[in-house]
């Protein structure tokens, strides 16, 4: 009996002693972690805008007509143009050259030139076509090409007028054809130069001629605007 209640009085103790010493440790609780301080986010820093670098527009190139060989029909009598086929009233005066074609296939024609075909790269014609017709053809003899054929020929299309223009209306008139001929058309344009005939168009009508010039062309740069 003694013995047992040895036991419980130890147990008794050692409870307490336990007690005494507050048990378990505390615990304190989590603190939150600091924030951790960032610089601001700043928008990416960009090189400023530099204007694109433009090359230098190209120079307008245009064309510089020289007449090697000239007619303005100035001068009657100093013309080598003369009717060839299917005209009438053909004449030369007051700085024109004028006719009616009768048929469908009336031309000009002028022979003894002795030119130099390498020096001529172009054909001027400035006329106004009052027949019904737009056809316009030239052909040309050389030293090497004797006859007019359609081989050593250039065809071209023309304006033609209605109602028909008048000589004493001609210098105002907007029906006035500025045919430029480029020679290298032709693979016969060589050699000198003999003879050539026009066939102004296939129509009936009237014929008034301003000027005939056989040119060179050169390119050169534009004059820049003033």
């Amino acid at each position: 009996m003694k013995k047992i209640l040895s036991i419980l009085l130890a147990a008794l103790m050692l409870s307490m002693a336990l007690t005494a010493c507050g048990g378990e440790a505390e615990t304190t609780p989590e603190t939150e972690a600091a924030p951790v301080e960032t610089e601001a986010e700043t928008e990416a820093e960009t090189e400023p805008e530099t204007e694109k670098e433009t090359k230098p527009p190209k120079p307008k190139m245009v064309e510089v007509f020289t007449p090697v060989y000239s007619d303005n029909f100035d001068d009657a009598a100093a013309t080598k143009w003369k009717s060839n086929n299917q005209l009438q009233d053909f004449k030369v005066e007051n700085g024109y050259l004028t006719a009616t074609s009768t048929g469908g296939d009336p031309s000009i024609a002028a022979n003894g030139f002795e030119l130099n075909c390498a020096d001529i790269q172009a054909i001027r014609i400035r006329f106004i076509n009052n027949t019904p017709d737009s056809n316009f053809q030239i052909f040309f003899t050389t030293d090497t090409t004797t006859g007019y054929c359609e081989e050593a020929s250039i065809r071209d299309s023309a304006w033609y007028a209605d109602s028909g223009v008048e000589v004493a209306n001609a210098a105002d008139s907007e029906e006035w054809n500025e045919m430029v001929i480029y020679t290298d058309m032709c693979m016969l344009w060589e050699g000198t130069l003999k003879n050539m005939r026009i066939d102004l168009s296939n129509g009936e009508g009237g014929y008034i001629v301003d000027s005939i010039d056989f040119c060179t062309v050169t390119m050169v740069e534009e004059e820049p605007a003033a």
